[in-house]
């Protein structure tokens, strides 16, 4: 576009209503002269050329303003065009500046990409089924607690719900899996027959199952995961009508259900009928159930509430004997699902959204330092007639493209190293779904742009003040803008400053309670042992003899296998997935509700608290005298012996626990209390838990443990890996078609229970650590620039006598002044945000004034580390040269 049509374009354009009217008023002078030719009177042919053009003002008008409108259009495009090319060519001209710039703001933009990502794919992508919104997870609770449900209470409140279009159950089960291949342990579910349509997820191949396949002997069927279908069946698309067996029995596959079900299942991998007979219907006690709910749309979230707890007050009222302290609720299931890791990855993606903060304070940094070197080329844009606006508009470019090169950069680093971080990341729902789909780079576009804004709005603001052109033509030096520029500088340390001790605040406090952690004495010795698992299940094991017979050979064979030097074997050792829980009654207390001690059950051999080392603190522990046809005995930890007897002693006191009723309860004595057991892992106080020898184990408790228990063994010598063959040979002498899974050392269960508190402490250490680091590079920056600003005033100084140790001291503190009064906005800021965290913390405050202290020593190191370059260089200064420049 040339001079002349700019001018005429911008300065002299003439308004679009009067520039219709003078073309209209000409062309009717036009029309008046010819019809007076024509042979009208003047007065009538002016009447009637005015008449003809009236029509005409309205459309020439709105076309008179799309022009403008598209001349605009083009006059700023051109000069977008013109801002961009003359931004790259001035970073070309500047690799180093360009490049400080570009990796900062990849840093940031990527690290919040990827962590978008993940929360994206875990907390805000919506399930994968038809209405997530009536999708419904629910629960009964005992003692004001979430709790599983009977098999019996389901079937009360399935009969006389009505908010609800399907009320389903289902409950984790491991299968052993046969067919031609290797056998093995599989999770799965077993359902009733309208679980999958609650989620209304159709299958993949074949069908689901249908209402008279959840009837006892017809349940000879069973669904297959996408997972499942393609690991062990080659994703064999002839599947359905297909024989499987599982624990021994034939099983139909009648479907496969897509990997879309895969998302929100948990670990399970296949899905059978429940199939409940009378019997189990009748059940009120034994709650092992989940339950989900479709609810039905014309009724509300609240309405279903307000049935549920009906339900449960009948289930008080009608079966008062186990349900006496029990309630009911429902949530969706979207929101139950995520629910217990929303705040965490909230506290990351604020974290990474801090040091996309810093890194655009950095880069502000960088452009104003920039604007200060071109203060003569601004005042030349400004003495020729450039705008305000015209300024701001090469200024926001200039910081557009800088970030575009940095959001590509980030997006580039995000998409290598999300999979990283998935791989290391702890288990969470949908995780391994995260990927830079189009909502992701959509937020990558936004933060590119809010980026450019963040980055180029102090100094858009800073080249539009007003100038003192001929100081500035005359010298180059920015008469005007020197201190303004200081203090925004300054500032945006300051608040670099903040940012960067309220994330090191957070990672110091997580490190903190990992130490802690580390500490914490777990009640067992876990070093050097081995753990396994086998369950002996099939028609040879119908009968709980078969079972007991098996666990004994197999406990014989591991005594008598070289590489073994101890074995015993448990139901459910600490640090192992999973547990069961029974409910205790100490001896004179009511046999009711009302007096049950919910407690972790074990059912071990002799020598089981020998092989974990378990400190036996009173009585004795058991021996193979303990038998069904002894008396009954059990021994339980410090936590039950308090709950239940306070500071008496246990010994030789009963209990009543596992079998009997409420009118013939079954007593076992106490003849041993042995030490507290972190079973959960390091983080979770000790709970209430009782031992009984595994040969006065009752018939029922069987199948509440799956005809499953779990080897832990030590080595004679050697690693204890090496015992894995030796484990594997024994279980195939006892029965060549039982799978041993779940093989690993209690160090990698420990590893795993603590593997998303390492994740996130590694991660925000991560992020706290490279705020650090933007926010020295800040400081020192700064101080070069202000070094650079003031160099022939520290030249005078020191010509006056100013020692260099002075000087240096002075630039150091006037860095520094800024940092302080950051930090002290960091503390606030700190005391107020680890609140978010408490729930991670593991023995340490989140207020704790040792850790926060340190976070703020260590960021007052680093800010008089980075100081210390600019202020040698400031006590460097030749007098003689200062002066001369």
């Amino acid at each position: 576009m040339g001079i002349r049509r700019r001018l005429r374009s911008v300065l002299w354009r003439v308004p679009v209503e009067e520039e219709v009217r003078q073309e209209l008023s000409h062309h009717a002078d036009l029309r008046t002269q010819e019809l007076v030719e024509r042979g009208w009177t003047p007065a009538a042919a002016r009447s009637e050329a005015e008449r003809r053009v009236r029509g005409a003002e309205p459309i020439l008008n709105r076309l008179g303003q799309e022009r403008n409108r598209t001349l605009a259009m083009r006059e700023l495009a051109d000069e977008f065009r013109q801002d961009v090319a003359f931004a790259l060519r001035q970073f070309l001209r500047r690799p180093g500046f360009t490049a400080a710039a570009v990796l900062t703001l990849a840093l940031g933009i990527g690290g919040t990409t990827t962590i978008f990502s993940l929360v994206h794919a875990v907390m805000i992508r919506p399930f994968p089924f038809p209405d997530p919104d009536r999708v419904l997870f629910v629960y009964t609770t005992w003692r004001e607690s979430m709790s599983s449900t009977s098999a019996g209470n389901y079937d009360y409140m399935r009969q006389r719900v009505t908010r609800l279009e399907h009320l389903a159950a289902a409950s984790y089960v491991s299968f052993n899996l046969t067919d031609e291949s290797t056998p093995e342990r599989v999770l799965g579910m077993r359902v009733t027959w309208n679980y999958l349509p609650v989620f209304g997820i159709q299958p993949l191949l074949g069908r689901t199952f249908s209402p008279d396949e959840d009837r006892p002997g017809h349940d000879r069927v069973v669904v297959l995961s996408h997972r499942l279908w393609q690991r062990r069946f080659g994703a064999d698309r002839s599947i359905p009508g297909r024989t499987v067996h599982l624990n021994g029995q034939p099983h139909d596959v009648v479907g496969v259900m897509p990997p879309s079900l895969d998302e929100i299942a948990g670990n399970e991998q296949l899905w059978v009928p429940a199939a409940f007979t009378a019997e189990r219907l009748a059940t009120h006690d034994e709650h092992y159930l989940e339950l989900f709910g479709l609810r039905r749309a014309d009724a509300t979230l609240a309405q279903v509430n307000e049935e549920l707890a009906r339900l449960a007050e009948g289930l008080r009222r009608d079966h008062a004997e186990f349900n006496l302290e029990r309630g009911a609720g429902a949530r969706v299931y979207g929101e139950f699902h995520t629910a217990s890791f929303r705040t965490r990855t909230a506290i990351l993606l604020a974290a990474v959204v801090a040091v996309l903060l810093i890194a655009c304070g950095n880069v502000a940094n960088l452009l104003l330092a920039s604007l200060a070197s071109r203060s003569r080329e601004l005042a030349v844009r400004a003495a020729i007639g450039a705008g305000r606006r015209r300024i701001v508009r090469q200024v926001i470019t200039e910081s557009l493209v800088l970030a575009f090169l940095g959001g590509f950069a980030g997006v580039a680093a995000a998409y290598w190293t999300l999979p990283l971080l998935i791989r290391n990341a702890p288990a969470l729902p949908r995780l391994e779904t995260a990927a830079l789909n189009t909502p992701v780079l959509a937020v990558a576009v936004a933060l590119v742009a809010a980026s450019a804004v963040l980055v180029g709005l102090l100094p858009a603001w800073l080249a539009t003040r007003r100038r003192d052109l001929r100081h500035e033509l005359g010298d180059g030096r920015d008469g005007s803008g020197g201190n303004v520029r200081t203090w925004l500088r300054q500032a945006l340390v300051g608040a670099q400053a903040a940012l960067a001790l309220v994330v090191l605040a957070g990672a110091a406090l997580l490190v903190r309670s990992a130490i802690n952690m580390q500490q914490v004495p777990l009640g067992f010795d876990l070093s050097g042992a081995l753990v396994a698992r086998v369950g002996f299940i099939g028609e040879r094991y119908r009968e709980t003899d078969g079972v007991k017979a098996g666990f004994r050979q197999l406990l014989e064979y591991l005594q008598t296998s070289p590489g073994i030097g101890q074995v015993a074997l448990d139901s459910q050792p600490p640090l192992v997935a999973g547990g069961g829980y029974n409910g205790l009654i100490p001896e004179g207390r009511p046999i009711s509700m009302e007096s049950v001690i919910d407690s972790r059950s074990h059912f071990i051999t002799p020598d089981y608290f020998r092989v974990l080392g378990i400190a036996l603190k009173a009585g004795r522990f058991f021996t193979p005298d303990d038998v069904r046809a002894a008396p009954l005995v059990m021994i339980v930890n410090e936590a039950l012996a308090r709950r239940a007897f306070g500071g008496d002693s246990p010994i030789g006191r009963r209990m009543a626990c596992c079998e009997g009723g409420s009118d013939s309860p079954v007593w076992k004595t106490i003849v041993g209390v042995v030490g507290d057991v972190r079973s959960s892992g390091p983080g979770f106080e000790p709970r209430p838990e009782f031992y009984l020898p595994l040969a006065q184990v009752p018939d029922v408790a069987w199948s509440w443990i799956q005809n499953t228990l779990t080897i832990v063994a030590r080595p004679r010598f050697g690693e204890p890996d090496a015992m894995a063959p030796a484990i594997r040979d024994a279980v195939h002498r006892v029965d060549p078609g039982m799978p041993v899974f779940g093989i690993g050392t209690f160090d990698e269960g420990l590893r795993l229970i603590l593997r998303e508190r390492r994740f996130n402490t590694m991660l925000l250490s991560l992020l706290g650590l490279t705020g650090l680091v933007l926010a020295a590079l800040g400081i020192y920056s700064v101080l070069g620039w202000l070094v650079a600003q003031r160099r022939r005033e520290i030249g005078v100084r020191m010509a006056l006598g100013a020692t260099a140790s002075r000087v240096a001291r002075q630039v150091a503190l006037d860095g520094l002044r800024p940092v302080a009064l950051g930090l002290a906005a960091g503390q606030a800021g700190a005391f107020a945000a680890m609140r978010l965290i408490e729930a991670q913390l593991f023995r340490v405050s989140a207020r704790d004034p040792v850790t926060l202290g340190a976070a703020a020593l260590l960021m007052v190191t680093i800010a008089c580390a980075a100081a210390m370059i600019p202020a040698w260089r400031a006590a460097c200064t030749d007098p003689a040269s200062a002066l001369r420049d």
